[in-house]
Formats: C-alpha cells, structure tokens, sequence
C-alpha cells in the first residue's frame, strides 16, 4: 500500500505512471462524467465516481487478485480502512469477472485520511474498505479508480 499526493506519483515504481499522470493532465478530472473509460485497454482503465461517503459499517472489505487499485480523490475526502489478511473473514466467494471478494473484519482496522490530491495504492490481496465517511461530516466526492493489471 502506498499514501502520498498525486504529484509524487513519479517516486514509485507503479506500472503506467505515466499513462496515469498523462490522462489526469488531459483532463478535467472534477467534470468527467462517472463511468469508465479504457486507457490501455484491460491492462489500465479508469472508473470515475461521484459519492457521499458512507459511515465504514456500511461497506465491505475487498480484496483484488489482479488489479492493484490506484484510487484518487479528486474532491472531498473520505476514510479507507484496511486490515491485515488475517484479521478478515470471507462473505462472498472470489468473483472472476469483476475481480473482487468482500470480507467482515474481525481484528484491527487502520484508518486512513485522504484528501484531495491524493491517491491510495492497494496491491492485490491487500484488504481495504474505501468510500468511508470522514466524520462529523461527509462531503461528496469525486474519485477516479485507476484499474491497473498485476496479475495475468
């Protein structure tokens, strides 16, 4: 998992960074409609999300096998909690097609806080709940979810 500001993506090595920072400069990433938009076919693609968070016991866990999720705030800021493997419990069976399996923790959550301008990376297999309101308040936000192939 990495945490940092969209402008220090370049300090790591991540698959189609600059594909990534590329397609962030073309665009006017608070006007792009929700959706999803291919950028290197199914090795890299984009899904576009516009939301109110929701308090963390309202969404799952997931896990991804083969796509590591780049996920940038474009507005508001949200909580992303993750967990170690084993402190999770399986509630669905591993979806091939979509690529995720949600779980119920059972041990230590952390939270993270992220803001605008800045983006999460979770590699697959590394649990993580996102879309969690940051309290007292929950402000829309916009989000793009970079999809970036790992695995075959």
């Amino acid at each position: 998992m990495i945490i940092d500001n969209i402008e220090n993506l370049n300090r790591y090595n991540i698959s189609h960074t600059e594909n990534i920072l590329k397609f962030i400069k073309e665009h006017d990433c608070t006007q792009l409609p929700d959706g999803e938009i291919e950028i290197e076919g199914r090795d890299l693609f984009v899904r576009i999300m516009s939301y109110t968070p929701k308090p963390a016991t309202e969404n799952r866990f997931e896990k991804h096998h083969v796509y590591a999720d780049l996920q940038f705030i474009v507005k508001g800021v949200e909580i992303m909690q993750t967990s170690h493997g084993t402190d999770l419990v399986a509630l669905t069976e591993y979806d091939t097609v979509g690529d995720y399996q949600f779980y119920r923790p059972t041990g230590v959550l952390n939270d993270l806080i992220v803001f605008k301008n800045e983006f999460v990376v979770f590699y697959p297999n590394e649990a993580h709940r996102p879309s969690c309101a940051y309290l007292p308040k929950s402000e829309p936000v916009k989000k793009l979810v970079f999809k970036i192939k790992i695995n075959a």
